[in-house]
């Protein structure tokens, strides 16, 4: 299978170099900006060009049943299945959804070669996405990799390229805001605190689209791999009580995991770095019996059930597994349930009153419906996530939580009050390269900005988009949470938080 979420960042951190889209690339703040050859509209004259022009034609000629019928017949037998079935239907979407579509950047890149990158934009409402393909080397009138990712780039032409007054900040924000809500419908909240003080708070949309409740700044919401920085911060908290060491093995303190000969390979730290080999539990076992996963111990035999993706300690291979081993972790050395502990040990220091975690059946006051598109990138059509088979938050993720929730976490982490300084130095000892920018530290993202350190994590599933970022120098820090997604909304935080990285620098 293509892996999506890696080729959707790394896709949109390349076309982020667009001189029309972003101010500050996240890419240039780690490597040169010449990445990618330079921008142009017109496809290359390659086969993968005029399979790329062939797309983009029928697409604006052809009903989506001619679409269905048509496209399998471009994409190579190597394709898995289920990636074939993603792409028809983002296609069809194009052709049902879009008004047509207009290519308005293409782009190769020398360190992905033969892979071509075709941004395009719908007639109806402005939706961007891109096209994502590579040519066949044995039929190369056929695509061996193909995807249609959204894309939230144009809305950043008018966005500065230097730092500027909180005044103007909070206008171009709300700028961007709208433009989210006038091309894909956006509801959610983003709220930025800089300087001692709340620079931006506003919210849009709905928490709730059947009886129209709009979503405001209490509003809860499910913030997908967020989570991962409270689980990693737990397990911070530990080794500073002597409990754990970083370098104890997965068979010492889990002795009931199942595979114990890999076990014995894998450590904490590299669970955290998601270095550990170990791939995903959401796999059609964990989806179709979902109410079965409630407690980190009962995800041990599902996850020691499924095929590695690497060996320890070899590569970055992000592991939603690994981070259910680090609850129970957490669980044996404390002698709490992990939700117990996050509660106790995280949340109520942190004076974090709105945050939990919910089953699929419970009942939180303010907490959004989350929601989400599943024909196609130009659909707008929003499904509620109720069936999507998720049944309880996890370690992992999941967890629910308002923005001013998450900038308590952000200050208490900066500040002290969850692990010493020292404690929270050695996570970002030996940071793991991302597919990105920036590097990933034990839970905790990080990349430079302005030389300055941008620390967070984001989350994105059916129903969630959520990013929290921390300009760690100054303190600053961004929150958007939104009930919709996937989606590209988070990068939003990742542009506010570069312009607050800039303040008192020279630019």
């Amino acid at each position: 299978m293509i892996d999506r979420s890696s080729i959707v960042r790394a896709t949109t951190y390349a076309l982020r170099l667009i001189p029309l889209c972003a101010s500050i690339s996240l890419l240039c703040a780690a490597t040169p900006c010449m990445a990618a050859a330079p921008a142009s509209t017109q496809l290359p004259d390659t086969p993968v060009g005029h399979l790329a022009g062939e797309l983009i034609r029928h697409a604006n000629n052809d009903s989506p049943v001619r679409i269905t019928q048509w496209a399998p017949n471009v994409l190579s037998a190597s394709m898995a299945s289920d990636d074939k079935a993603a792409f028809v239907t983002d296609l069809a979407s194009a052709a049902r959804d879009s008004g047509g579509l207009d290519v308005f950047d293409v782009r190769t890149d020398p360190h992905q070669p033969g892979v071509l990158e075709v941004a395009v934009k719908g007639r109806r409402n402005a939706q961007a996405a891109l096209f994502w393909l590579t040519a066949d080397p044995a039929h190369l009138d056929r695509l061996t990799q193909a995807m249609l990712v959204p894309m939230d780039n144009p809305l950043y032409i008018d966005w500065p390229k230097k730092s500027v007054s909180h005044a103007e900040l909070g206008k171009q924000i709300r700028a961007v805001l709208d433009g989210l809500v006038r091309v894909s419908d956006f509801s959610g909240c983003v709220t930025v605190f800089d300087g001692g003080e709340t620079v931006f708070d506003e919210c849009r949309g709905l928490a709730e689209r059947s009886f129209n409740v709009p979503a405001d700044h209490q509003t809860k919401f499910h913030i997908g791999s967020v989570g991962k920085m409270f689980t990693a911060v737990a397990i911070a908290q530990l080794v500073e009580a002597g409990k754990l060491s970083w370098d104890d093995t997965l068979a010492k303190l889990v002795p009931e995991y199942p595979d114990q000969t890999t076990a014995k390979k894998i450590t904490v730290w590299e669970l955290l770095h998601h270095t550990s080999g170990l791939g995903d539990f959401m796999v059609p076992d964990y989806f179709e019996h979902s109410a079965r996963y409630v407690n980190p111990a009962d995800y041990l035999g599902l996850i020691a059930r499924q095929p590695k993706v690497g060996e320890p300690g070899k590569g970055l291979n992000y592991s939603n597994a690994g981070y259910i081993l680090l609850g129970r972790i957490i669980e044996n050395v404390s002698g709490e349930s992990y939700f117990d502990y996050i509660q106790h040990h995280i949340f109520e220091p942190a004076q974090m009153t709105s945050s939990g975690f919910d089953s699929e059946d419970a009942i939180v006051p303010g907490l959004a419906v989350g929601y989400f598109h599943d024909d196609g990138v130009f659909s707008r059509t929003w499904k509620a996530n109720w069936a999507q088979g998720i049944y309880k938050g996890s370690p992992a993720g999941g967890a629910y939580s308002t923005n001013a929730d998450l900038l308590r976490f952000a200050n208490a982490l900066h500040g002290g009050k969850l692990v010493k300084s020292t404690t929270l130095a050695k996570m970002f000892d030996g940071e793991v390269p991302n597919d990105g920018p920036g590097a990933i530290g034990a839970g905790i993202d990080e990349r430079l900005s302005h030389g300055r350190h941008i620390r967070g994590h984001q989350g994105g599933i059916e129903g969630t988009t959520a990013n929290l970022e921390m300009v760690w120098e100054t303190g600053a820090a961004v929150a958007l949470t939104s009930n919709e997604g996937p989606s590209q909304h988070w990068l939003l935080a990742e542009e506010i938080a570069d312009l607050l990285a800039a303040e008192g620098t020279k630019n």
